[in-house]
C-alpha cells in the first residue's frame, strides 16, 4: 500500500525528486509518480503543489510554475519561473558533513579514484585534505585497485590467475574494462595466451603488475563481448541445491530462478561452460550441495569426487 504519511524534511525532498523528474523527462501523471516513489497520488499532488509555492525568500521569486488544471486531471507539469537557480540550495550543517563523508568513501575506491568530477564536488563542498571517513582496499581489493589504473592508463598488465578448475597460471592481459556482475569484479581483457577476450574474476587474480608497455592494438580492436560470462550455447543449464551454509555457490556461476526456503537453503539453476569445474565448486561443500540435473552434470560431480585424492590433470583453459 502507497505510503500516506510524510513529515516536512521527506515532503521538500520528495518535491526536489518530483521536479527533476518531471523537467528531465516531460509532464507524467500523478499515478505514475506515485508508483515511482511509492507514496500515493495525495501525497504526489501535495509535493508539487509545494514546490510550486516555494519562492526565493531574498527575492520573492517563484521558482517553478505548475499547471494547477492539469494537475487537476491528474497530471503534473512544470515550467521554470522568472527566478533562475543560479546557485545551489543551502544545506545545513549536518547534511554538509553526510555528503562529505559520503564522497570521500566514494572518492578511495578503485572506480572513482581519479575521477574528475567527483574531486570538483568534493572541493565545493569543502571536503579535502582530512577525510572524515576513508576506504582502505584490502586483498583482492587492493589488486582491483591496480588493474583500474592500468584500464585507466591502458597499460598491460602481468597476472598470476587460479581459473574455475584451481588452474594457476601467469597471464599476459590488456586490461579493456572492470565490470560489477552480482557481487564480484570481473576485467574484460584481452589474453594474450588465447588471442581473445576473456574474462577474470578479479578475486581469483592473486597478483597483478604493468608490463610497462601499452596495450596491444589486437586489444583495443576488439569487441567486448555482451555475455560476460562467455558464448550462452556453450554452456549447460544446471539444476542444484544447496544448503544455507552452501548458498554462496550461486554467487560463482550465472544463476537462474533461484529460491530461497525457510530454512535458509537455496533451490535453482546456474549456467555451467566446464562440467570439471562444477565438480570443484561442489566438492568443495561436502554434501551441502545436491546436483539435481542433467545426468551428465551428477556425472561429471561424482568422477571429479572420486579422483579427487588423485593428481589432478592439466584442464581445459577456462577462465
Amino acid at each position: 500500500m502507497p505510503k500516506q504519511e510524510i513529515d516536512a524534511e521527506g515532503l521538500f525532498n520528495l518535491s526536489l525528486s518530483i521536479v527533476g523528474l518531471v523537467l528531465k523527462d516531460g509532464p507524467m501523471l500523478t499515478s505514475e509518480l506515485a508508483r515511482h516513489f511509492g507514496f500515493s497520488e495525495k501525497t504526489i499532488t501535495k509535493a508539487v503543489l509545494t514546490i510550486a509555492n516555494s519562492e526565493d525568500v531574498g527575492r520573492y521569486e517563484t521558482h517553478f510554475y505548475v499547471d494547477e488544471e492539469l494537475l487537476s486531471e491528474g497530471e503534473v507539469d512544470f515550467s521554470t519561473a522568472r527566478s533562475s537557480l543560479d546557485r545551489p540550495p543551502l544545506l545545513s550543517k549536518r547534511q554538509t558533513t553526510a555528503l562529505a563523508a559520503g564522497l570521500d568513501y566514494l572518492a578511495a575506491m578503485p572506480q572513482f579514484l581519479e575521477n574528475t568530477d567527483l574531486k570538483e564536488v568534493r572541493e565545493i563542498i569543502g571536503s579535502g585534505s582530512a577525510p572524515i571517513t576513508s576506504y582502505q582496499p584490502v586483498g583482492s581489493e587492493s589488486v582491483l585497485l591496480e588493474i583500474q589504473r592500468s584500464v585507466d592508463s591502458r597499460m598491460q598488465i602481468s597476472a598470476e590467475y587460479v581459473n574455475q578448475l584451481g588452474v594457476k597460471s601467469v597471464r599476459t592481459i590488456d586490461p579493456l574494462r572492470v565490470e560489477f556482475i552480482g557481487k564480484r569484479h570481473y576485467l574484460r581483457g584481452w589474453c594474450h595466451t588465447n588471442l581473445e577476450v576473456r574474462s577474470f574474476r578479479i578475486d581469483r587474480i592473486i597478483s597483478a603488475k604493468t608490463t610497462g608497455g601499452p596495450i596491444s592494438e589486437e586489444a583495443l580492436a576488439a569487441d567486448i563481448p555482451v555475455e560476460v560470462f562467455g558464448a550462452v550455447s556453450d554452456e549447460l543449464i544446471v539444476e542444484i541445491q544447496a544448503s544455507s551454509e552452501a548458498s554462496e555457490i550461486f554467487w560463482n556461476f550465472p544463476a537462474l530462478d533461484v529460491k530461497k526456503a525457510a530454512d535458509g537453503s537455496s533451490s535453482g539453476k546456474i549456467r555451467v561452460g566446464n562440467l570439471q569445474a562444477l565438480g570443484r565448486h561442489v566438492c568443495r561443500y561436502g554434501g551441502e550441495v545436491l546436483v539435481l540435473g542433467p545426468p551428465e552434470a551428477r556425472e561429471a560431480v561424482t568422477a571429479f569426487a572420486r579422483k579427487a585424492l588423485g593428481d589432478q590433470s592439466i584442464a581445459e583453459n577456462e577462465d
